[in-house]
């Protein structure tokens, strides 16, 4: 018996997903990298702006400190402090012109500063400069105090500052907005505040700012003392992140390049995976396919040959079979002789050696078509005499001592029924039809044989008393190697094959009172007497 062969060793399909995972293990790492890498560029990005509003407010904190001492020096400069002096007309005039010219100095140079006020010890002014289109003027000499106007516009924020002593002070105000006009304050959004909260200057939002990113905002401390406002005072600012990291953009352009990339390895990677994956698949299951394949082609090859050797076995049993059954006959006959001559009657014993020859035709007829079948070829045919078969056929039977106790009815047409036919063949048939009759009743019963003639048809029935067949096999019956009483079923079927070889038909039905009656029918041969 062949062996089937070893199924496919498996190959697991998920080991092409291993290059894959780590290709994007490789990925996501990289991508991690460049969101720390971009965290720590935004990180970076804020403490440079925090430390760049430090240096606006140590600036902020230079420019008062730097006016608040040049004030004080102005003061106590003799130009200034000679305008307390009484004035003779001639030194006087030209000690005031001396005085305001260093004070108009001043201001051209400090264009935060929007006025400057000389007071004498008594509350009077003695000299009063201010900005008139943003150029330094000389307001009034000599104004009676509330009688200064204004410098700036009402409502305007201004920071007071007062420097010297007696005999005169020198009163200086600012416009604090001021503050935030120089260029390293454009593009922010800033605000100056004293110690109490109260909103010194502001710069406008910018335009950025306003859109909902994400601001980032930095608070640092001024140091003024000597000013109208308590000290110290606090810059906030603050700018869109976009404004803030633009010198990053480059490496931020870089690394969503680079994003980009990795994401795009990682999804080829993923379909690259997903199809090494598949065909791994695939390719498993069409070797576990050809696997089972190659298996069932070998029991299909088992089962054929086991089913040869079955088939050679029935065939050697139903062989044995329908030689048996004349040599069975031909051995009650050679008994039967033997009595015979014992009792000297010779022409009796001779009758009975003629049965013995039928039974040797009848075997010898089963080899032949034996043959027949190993060497398909024609069969002779010729008339045959039907009545005559089934009768030599009955005295064959019931010669055999296990049908001592069954009794046979003849009831044949009258005349001779003529067919075309083999008559060994057709004897073969009506000796099988007979002795299954008898064997389906082994207590005893009768068998009757009618034969009659139906228009163009030669109709045998044989009846038994037996079982009978059940429906549910009356279709199988004659099939070859069925059998209802566990013999080789091989006997109906060559019954049935040599009728249809004589084109005719042989079927079986149930009788009535019990039993089973089969019926053979043969064309009747035309212009027969």
């Amino acid at each position: 018996m062949e062996e089937s062969p070893a199924p496919p060793r498996a190959r697991g399909g998920w080991l092409s997903l291993v290059p894959i995972a780590a290709a994007a293990a490789v990925n996501v790492a990289g991508i991690w990298g460049i969101a720390l890498a971009r965290r720590g560029a935004g990180e970076e990005a804020a403490r440079l702006f925090a430390a760049e509003t430090a240096s606006r407010a140590q600036a902020v904190e230079r420019l008062m400190s730097g006016m608040r001492d040049d004030l004080a020096f102005l003061a106590a400069s003799g130009p200034v402090a000679a305008l307390a002096q009484d004035p003779v007309a001639a030194e006087g005039r030209a000690r005031r012109a001396a005085a305001e010219s260093l004070l108009l100095v001043f201001l051209r140079s400090h264009p935060v500063v929007t006025r400057l006020a000389v007071r004498s010890g008594e509350g009077d002014t003695l000299l009063l400069m201010g900005r008139r289109g943003g150029i330094a003027v000389l307001w009034v000499a000599d104004a009676p105090t509330g009688e200064e106007g204004a410098a700036v516009a009402p409502g305007t924020p201004r920071l007071r500052g007062s420097f010297g002593g007696a005999p005169l002070t020198l009163e200086a105000e600012i416009a604090p907005a001021a503050l935030l006009d120089a260029p390293e304050f454009q593009d922010r959004q800033c605000l100056l505040a004293d110690a109490q909260g109260a909103a010194l200057a502001r710069r406008p939002t910018h335009p950025a700012a306003t859109t909902g990113e994400r601001v980032i905002r930095a608070r640092n401390a001024v140091d003024v003392q000597g000013w109208s406002a308590p000290a110290p005072w606090t810059l906030e600012c603050a700018a869109p992140e976009t404004m803030v990291t633009a010198f990053m953009e480059p490496l931020a352009a870089r690394s969503r390049t680079t994003l980009a990339l990795n994401l795009a390895a990682m999804v080829l990677a993923a379909l690259l995976g997903v199809l090494a994956f598949r065909e791994a698949a695939r390719r498993q299951r069409l070797e576990a396919e050809a696997h089972e394949e190659a298996r069932v082609r070998a029991v299909e090859r088992q089962l054929f040959h086991a089913e040869r050797l079955t088939r050679l076995g029935q065939l050697a049993a139903g062989i044995a079979h329908e030689i048996n059954n004349p040599l069975e006959g031909m051995a009650n006959y050679l008994t039967l002789a033997e009595e015979d001559l014992a009792r000297g009657d010779a022409e009796k014993a001779a009758g009975r050696l003629k049965g013995v020859r039928t039974g040797l035709e009848r075997a010898a007829s089963t080899v032949r078509q034996v043959l027949a079948h190993a060497v398909p070829g024609s069969t002779a045919l010729s008339p045959v005499d039907v009545n005559r078969v089934v009768a030599e056929t009955v005295d064959f039977v019931r010669t055999r001592r296990e049908f001592a106790g069954i009794a046979f009815g003849l009831a044949l047409a009258e005349g001779p029924l003529l067919a075309r036919a083999s008559q060994t063949m057709l004897g073969q048939v009506a000796s099988n039809l007979v002795i299954n009759a008898c064997q389906a009743q082994p207590q005893g019963g009768e068998v009757n044989i009618t034969s009659l003639r139906e228009g163009g048809k030669v109709i045998v029935d044989v009846a038994d008393r037996g079982p009978g067949v059940p429906a549910a096999d009356r279709d199988r019956i004659f099939e070859p190697f069925f059998s209802t009483k566990n013999s080789t079923g091989l006997g109906l079927s060559v019954c049935h094959a040599i009728v249809r070889q004589h084109e005719g038909d042989l079927s079986v039905r149930p009788r009535e009172g019990g039993g089973a009656v089969f019926r053979l029918t043969l064309p009747a041969l035309e212009g027969a007497a």
